[in-house]
């Protein structure tokens, strides 16, 4: 195990060494490259310029005639021997009139020097370079080229081999390769001595520990064999330790988990550190969030500000809606942790709490409402009386009508608030029995003739005879009294009002359950208002309701005592117009089994194919 360790701390360390080494060559070679042709490159431009003003002080001969070819060449070779570089001079036709590394009779030979990238360079800028491999010298060369200031097309050119460059390169490869091989030898013997000091101590150490594991695994009977009282003591100490965490770690996660409320734990950069159940269910997020961004899967721009309020703060709070189908509103709030970073959220559903606010605040408004206007009334007749109209009897009885008329409004409004109230404080005593509903109906159709009249609407009853239901006779005349009498009351003159009951379910050839209907050919209900219809005070259309009268309650009243009864209340469109209030119910046959008879719906119930009741007016 230990001669492995060693290897491997050798070997990496050879490697690094290697490494630098090399790196360390190669940026010196291009720094040493770099810096000799920049210098060789500023020794040609300026040699170049020396010939050229050489070569334009030579000037024309006697007659105008050009200085012959062998003056140039005699010229080139004297200035390229003193500079140790190669000097030529170019025609304008791109012909070697001089150059220092050839004789006047191979300067006729020569290639054309026209098209040379120094040559080009220099007649179109003055200044002409370049870089490429001389096939006269077998050398790669470092060319400077410019033109002869005096007209004459001439191009003067002063060309070094690199061969200088290149020694020093290969000069500082093998004084690198010295001081690498240095740096290798020395680095490897290091990592050997260091290698062995820590083995030696890895090897003490292991040693110390299999003995104290030993010691450990002996039982503590106090002999001398046992492991010292201290050590003893420190295991006990950590197991107890441990066991604190794990019971602290599962209550903590039992608490977390089973808290309604929804708790999220981000870190410093908003990443999901811990999510219980409740906040799973009602962001929808998946199982596996926790590591990923908490905006990935709830974007809502109000948690957001939220968030960035509360890291520059200990606490913030708002409210915001999450959701489309169903949207819920949310309480959240946002603490940042003391230690750790990040935050924590907490939060909460309030859309229950928050319909029901609205629905008490509406309650409240409604209810004053009521109230003030038959208060109103009957205070400012009680003054007009004492104010002197008693004394007139003609116009003393209207005020006394107007009293009375507003006195009932007044009470039907407290009686129909004290059965809400008994209703859902649960003081509202059912007792449940066997009621035949067409009788009821019928009953019911009676006590509502006068008011159908006035209107000019036909009442007509579709039940059949003998039909039992299981309900408390008080609640179930209230309950279609409050039906009849408001399909009654939107119902235009010339309209219908039926009522009639379709079996939902049965128990072998009884029926088990059954639904009530009242159905009007009045105006109808827009299906946003189904829901609602059944709260307490909500009008559909205000103005309107109020100038037919009624307290506002009597749907939130069949609510409560139809559900008080176990049955269920609702309200659908009629086509192709009106509107169906329905109501569930249970049938007396199987409820309770003990009565006498086989009451239930007859066929002509069933299939809808009923003649109208005696009592159709």
């Amino acid at each position: 195990m230990s001669l492995g360790f060693r290897r491997v701390l050798l070997l990496v360390s050879l490697v690094l060494v290697t490494v630098v080494v090399l790196g360390v060559g190669v940026f010196l070679e291009l720094q040493l490259r770099r810096s000799l042709e920049g210098r060789f490159h500023q020794e040609l431009v300026q040699d170049t310029r020396a010939i050229r003003e050489v070569v334009a002080g030579e000037g024309l001969g006697p007659e105008g005639a050009r200085p012959p070819a062998v003056e140039l060449d005699a010229l080139a070779d004297r200035f390229g021997a003193a500079m140790d570089a190669r000097i030529s001079v170019i025609g304008p036709d791109g012909s070697l009139l001089g150059d220092s590394e050839l004789g006047p009779a191979e300067l006729g030979a020569a290639d054309d020097h026209s098209t040379r990238a120094e040559v080009v360079a220099a007649r179109r800028d003055g200044l002409g370079e370049a870089r490429r491999h001389s096939a006269t010298l077998d050398a790669d060369m470092l060319y400077v080229a410019q033109v002869v200031g005096d007209g004459s097309g001439r191009v003067v050119r002063v060309s070094l081999p690199l061969s200088e460059v290149d020694e020093a390169v290969e000069q500082l490869r093998w004084t690198l390769a010295v001081a690498g091989l240095v740096a290798l030898a020395a680095a490897g013997l290091l990592t050997m001595l260091v290698s062995r000091l820590v083995s030696r101590s890895l090897k003490v150490l292991v040693a110390t520990a299999q003995h104290e594991v030993g010691t450990l695994a002996r039982p503590d009977d106090g002999s001398s064999e046992g492991p010292p009282r201290s050590v003893q003591a420190l295991a006990d100490d950590l197991r107890r330790t441990m066991r604190q965490l794990t019971t602290e770690r599962e209550r903590f996660e039992t608490v977390l988990e089973t808290m309604e409320q929804a708790v999220l734990a981000l870190d410093e950069a908003y990443r999901i550190d811990t999510v219980n159940r409740a906040a799973r269910e009602l962001l929808g997020l998946p199982e596996a969030v926790e590591g990923r961004p908490l905006l990935d899967f709830v974007r809502v721009p109000a948690l957001q500000q939220l968030i960035e309020a509360a890291v520059g703060n200990e606490s913030a709070s708002a409210e915001f809606d999450y959701g489309m189908s169903p949207r819920r509103h949310l309480q959240a709030q946002v603490t940042s942790r003391q230690q750790g970073g990040g935050i924590v959220i907490v939060m909460h559903d309030v859309t229950e709490l928050r319909r029901l606010e609205t629905i008490r605040k509406d309650f409240i408004a409604n209810v004053s409402h009521e109230l003030r206007t038959p208060v109103a009334v009957i205070k400012a007749n009680a003054e007009t009386l004492l104010g002197g109209a008693l004394a007139k009897p003609e116009r003393a009885r209207v005020f006394l009508d107007a009293l009375v008329r507003h006195a009932d409004r007044l009470g039907r409004l407290v009686a129909d608030l004290l059965d809400i109230s008994r209703i859902e404080a649960g003081r509202y005593r059912l007792e449940m029995g066997p009621v035949e509903l067409g009788e009821m109906v019928d009953r019911t159709i009676e006590a509502l003739v006068l008011q159908a009249e006035d209107k000019g609407t036909q009442l007509c009853s579709r039940l059949s005879d003998e039909l039992w239901i299981a309900a408390d006779d008080k609640a179930l005349e209230q309950i279609l009294f409050n039906l009849i009498s408001n399909a009654i009351k939107y119902t235009q003159g010339g309209g219908h009002v039926e009522i009639d009951a379709v079996v939902l379910d049965r128990e072998g050839d009884l029926p088990a359950r059954l639904r009530v209907e009242v159905r009007d050919d009045g105006p109808g209900i827009d299906p946003r208002h189904h829901g609602r219809v059944f709260e307490r005070f909500y009008r559909v259309d205000p103005g309107r309701t109020r100038e037919m009268g009624g307290t506002g309650l009597g749907l939130a009243i069949v609510k409560h005592l139809v559900e008080a009864q176990g049955g269920e209340v609702g309200v659908d469109g009629r086509r192709p117009r009106g509107s169906v209030f329905w109501f569930t119910v249970s049938s007396a046959a199987v409820t309770f089994a003990d009565d006498e008879g086989d009451p239930g719906l007859d066929d002509a119930a069933n299939d809808g194919d009923v003649s109208d009741s005696p009592h159709a007016v």
